[in-house]
C-alpha cells in the first residue's frame, strides 16, 4: 500500500460553508431555495490555516492550492486576503486556483485579493458568469450581475489573472459570443463555456414567492450545434489582456521546478484512485481531511446525517462508521496533516477499499472496480 503522506503535493480545500448565492443545483440549498437542515455554517479556522502553512506543511513542495466550493463561496471568509498572504510567504512554489461568483465585498477587496495572489508561483480565479444582465441570475441566484462586473475589473485592473467561466443552459445558450465580448472587455484574460454538471436535465426553483424551472444546455447530436467541438466557443484567451512579465513576480523557477517534482511523482503512481495518483486531498470547512471531493461531499461536516454517506459507501462501511471515524480521526484542529495522512484511516480503511472497490462512491465516480 502506497503512502498518502509521500504523495501528496497538491490540496483542495473548502474553505467557507457560508455563501451568498442560491444556485438552483446547488447542493447547500433545497431547489434553489433555504439552505439545507443540518448544514453546519462555518469558516475555516485561521489558527489552524496559520498552522498548516507554517508547520504541518513545512518542507513539502505543494504544488497546487485549489480553493474550491463545494458548500460554499471562498470569498465568504472573512480572512481570505490574510490566508493567501500567509501561504505564499511560506508556500512561494504553489500555483493557487479559486471559483467564486464574485458578487461580494468591495472593489477594493478584489484589487487587495490581486496584490497578494501575484505573490504565488501562479494563481487564477474562475468568475461565474452565466450569460448577460438578462439571463445570468436565473441559475446564479441572489448575485448582482453589475457588482461582478465592476469586481472583476478591479482584480483585473490590479494585475489579477482571471477567467470568465459561463455554464450552459438552454436559456442562455443564444449569449456565447456576447459573454465573450465581455470578458474581453473588463479584462479577463480567457473565456470558458462549459456543460453543465447536471447533464441535461431540468432544474426546478422554488423559493419562497419563486417557482420556475431551467433546463441545462447538454447537447446529444447534430441537430444543436455543439458549441464544445468549437475551440473558438469553448475557450478563447485574449493575449492583449494578458500582464506583463515585469509586472508579476517571476514565477518560472518554480514552474520549472514544478515540472521536475511532477516527473518525480509520476513515479510513485500505484494507486487506482486518481485523486491518489494527482497527490491530492480534499479538506473541508470543518477541518476534516478526505481523499477527494467526491467523499467529502457526502460525509462534510453535520450534513452526513442527511446526505446518508454510509449507505454510498456500503452496508459495511456504515457498520464500521467509516465517517464518523474520519471526522474524528481526520480533523486538523486536533491533528497535523502528516500525522492524519499517515494514520490508520488513509494508510489501512481506505487504502482497503481502493484495493478492493469496496465503496460504491468510487465506483460510480472514478470507475474503481476490482
Amino acid at each position: 500500500m502506497s503512502n498518502w503522506r509521500r504523495q501528496v503535493h497538491k490540496l483542495q480545500i473548502d474553505i467557507t460553508s457560508h455563501c451568498n448565492a442560491r444556485c438552483g443545483a446547488c447542493i447547500r440549498n433545497i431547489d434553489g431555495g433555504e439552505t439545507r437542515p443540518g448544514l453546519k455554517l462555518a469558516n475555516f479556522d485561521i489558527d489552524t490555516w496559520k498552522r498548516l502553512a507554517i508547520k504541518d506543511t513545512k518542507g513539502w513542495w505543494i504544488r497546487e492550492l485549489t480553493l474550491n466550493g463545494n458548500w460554499g463561496d471562498p470569498m465568504m471568509h472573512p480572512n481570505l486576503v490574510e490566508m493567501i498572504d500567509i501561504w505564499t510567504t511560506h508556500h512561494p512554489e504553489s500555483s493557487i486556483f479559486i471559483a467564486t461568483n464574485g458578487s461580494m465585498r468591495t472593489t477594493k477587496f478584489w484589487g487587495d485579493l490581486a496584490t497578494v495572489l501575484r505573490q504565488a508561483s501562479s494563481h487564477k480565479i474562475d468568475f461565474a458568469i452565466d450569460g448577460m444582465e438578462d439571463t445570468h441570475h436565473l441559475y446564479r441566484r441572489r448575485t448582482d450581475f453589475n457588482k461582478i462586473i465592476e469586481n472583476v475589473k478591479s482584480f483585473n485592473a490590479n494585475k489579477g489573472h482571471s477567467v470568465v467561466m459561463m455554464t450552459m443552459f438552454e436559456h442562455n445558450k443564444h449569449q456565447i459570443d456576447e459573454v465573450r465580448e465581455l470578458a474581453r472587455e473588463i479584462g479577463a484574460r480567457s473565456f470558458v463555456a462549459r456543460r453543465s454538471f447536471t447533464g441535461d436535465r431540468t432544474v426546478s426553483i422554488v423559493d419562497k414567492n419563486e417557482s420556475y424551472t431551467i433546463k441545462a444546455y447538454y447537447p446529444k447530436d447534430d441537430k444543436d450545434k455543439d458549441i464544445f467541438n468549437d475551440s473558438d466557443h469553448y475557450r478563447t484567451e485574449f493575449h492583449e489582456n494578458d500582464v506583463p512579465m515585469s509586472d508579476l513576480k517571476d514565477g518560472s523557477i518554480y514552474m520549472n521546478v514544478n515540472d521536475m517534482f511532477h516527473d518525480v511523482f509520476d513515479e510513485h503512481r500505484e494507486s487506482k484512485c486518481p485523486w491518489k495518483q494527482e497527490g491530492e486531498v480534499q479538506i473541508d470547512p470543518w477541518g476534516t481531511v478526505w481523499p477527494c471531493c467526491h467523499i467529502s461531499l457526502y460525509g462534510g461536516g453535520d450534513a452526513s446525517a442527511y446526505l446518508d454517506m454510509g449507505k454510498e459507501l456500503n452496508e459495511d462501511a456504515a457498520e464500521e462508521n467509516v465517517i464518523g471515524k474520519a471526522k474524528e480521526d481526520n480533523n486538523l484542529n486536533k491533528f497535523e496533516l502528516g500525522d492524519i495522512l499517515n494514520n490508520h484511516w488513509f494508510h489501512k480503511t481506505l487504502n482497503r477499499a481502493i484495493i478492493s472497490a469496496d465503496w460504491k462512491v468510487c465506483r460510480n465516480n472514478c470507475g474503481i472496480c476490482k
